[in-house]
């Protein structure tokens, strides 16, 4: 009896309609180019699937960016699965916890070919190919915003299938970088004997394991600079007894961060070769939002920002390798012990000792004012706790470089 084989595209955190809120003062056409940037990733995920004439496409948690769905996104998404209709390629959908069941839906209909786990409780939905089962997809939906109990000891294989494969959208119990939902172990999953976990939730893609495969593939469109690089999917293969991957990039713009340093003694008036060597230093073929940080720089933010300004005016939206430069910032060379520094008793070392007990609850509770001003909220929208996160190290990082400075100057 000859092995069977079987063919498909993993993938995960679509976050379709994605609205970039933080960008609102961006050039109209710039912002248009980012809200289409998830819907491009997905036309172009749907055309993997069909130039790779798989299975079936898995699409583990996160389709949408909220738990209100537009009708655009829903719309978008209903086609690209019709066109998978046309070719007998099947969708397995789970949602996350950007789009769980409970959130608000709209009644747009998906065709036929396209599974969706309903529940909470780990199901399992057969995939048959020449009219035998060949496949168990086993998975769940979030039905509020956070899982936080043990899904994987629910998934338990179901007999009369060539292949188990799990969707799991979730973390690792010691992921310290994201919010942790629906936790597990990477022991738990290899004793459930499945042969393929589809992972979602964590937007960098990664291998877990090779054996069984234990896959992350990470969001299709980076939304910022912490998520650069190439994004996708990955399409997975088993034949003749072995198990193979690939990466398969699909993101419509690239987030690129870029270093350029010795600028010590740079004026104010060579700050436009200086960007402009940075722009060079990137791949041209595919448009670009560049994050430049200058080492040693020691002019003003304000004269950085004039030269930007002017580099960005030159930018042509209707091309295929744009590079909008999105940041600069600029970094000393100054480099400090920060365990040494917080074991002292001078300013420095209180100061560092009291940013260390700050919490994410702290400093969302200093900003709602902020964030619930009339005006102020149209343009503006609460940070999420990696944000957050992100926000106090570049505020520690300011703080100890302008005291050291001083410190040093005899300022203080």
């Amino acid at each position: 009896m000859m092995e069977s084989s079987i063919r498909f595209i993993h993938s995960a955190d679509l976050h379709i309609d994605s609205l970039f809120k933080t960008k609102g003062h961006y050039p109209g056409e710039l912002l248009e180019r980012l809200r289409n940037s998830t819907f491009e990733a997905f036309d172009r995920l749907i055309d993997a699937c069909i130039e790779n004439k798989v299975d079936f496409l898995l699409i583990a948690g996160d389709l949408y960016n909220e738990e209100i769905r537009s009708i655009k996104a829903q719309v978008h998404l209903r086609r690209g699965f019709e066109r998978l209709q046309e070719k007998d390629i099947h969708v397995y959908v789970s949602y996350g916890n950007h789009d769980y069941i409970e959130g608000k839906t709209l009644p747009i209909e998906m065709p036929e070919n396209v599974h969706i786990f309903q529940s909470q409780n780990v199901a399992h939905i057969p995939f048959e190919k020449d009219g035998e089962v060949l496949a168990h997809i086993y998975g769940f939906s979030y039905e509020a915003r956070e899982v936080r109990d043990r899904k994987v000891p629910f998934f338990t294989k179901e007999e009369e299938a060539d292949y188990h494969i799990g969707m799991l959208h979730g973390s690792l119990d010691t992921n310290t970088d994201h919010d942790v939902y629906a936790p597990f172990s990477l022991q738990e999953l290899k004793e459930q004997e499945l042969d393929y976990w589809a992972l979602g939730h964590i937007h960098k893609r990664s291998v877990l394991s090779e054996d069984p495969l234990i896959l992350y593939p990470g969001n299709i469109q980076g939304r910022s600079r912490k998520e650069d690089g190439d994004k996708g999917c990955y399409l997975v293969e088993h034949s003749s007894g072995e198990w193979n991957y690939h990466f398969v990039p699909l993101q419509s713009i690239t987030y690129v961060s870029t270093t350029v340093d010795k600028l010590e003694t740079t004026s104010p008036e060579e700050l436009e070769k200086v960007l402009e060597k940075a722009k060079g230093k990137v791949a041209a073929g595919s448009p670009v939002m560049l994050t430049i940080t200058l080492l040693g720089y020691a002019g003003t933010e304000g004269d950085i920002q004039d030269w930007v300004e002017v580099i960005n005016e030159n930018e042509d939206f209707d091309s295929d390798d744009w590079i909008w430069i999105e940041e600069v910032k600029i970094e000393s060379r100054t480099t400090w012990d920060e365990e040494e520094l917080m074991r002292g008793s001078h300013f420095t070392g209180e100061l560092l000792r009291t940013i260390s007990h700050l919490n994410e609850e702290e400093v969302e509770q200093w900003l709602t004012p902020l964030f619930n001003h009339r005006k102020v909220s149209k343009y503006i929208h609460p940070m999420n706790n990696e944000e957050t996160k992100d926000v106090i190290e570049q505020a520690k990082s300011l703080l100890m470089e302008r005291m050291i400075n001083h410190e040093r100057r005899g300022t203080i």
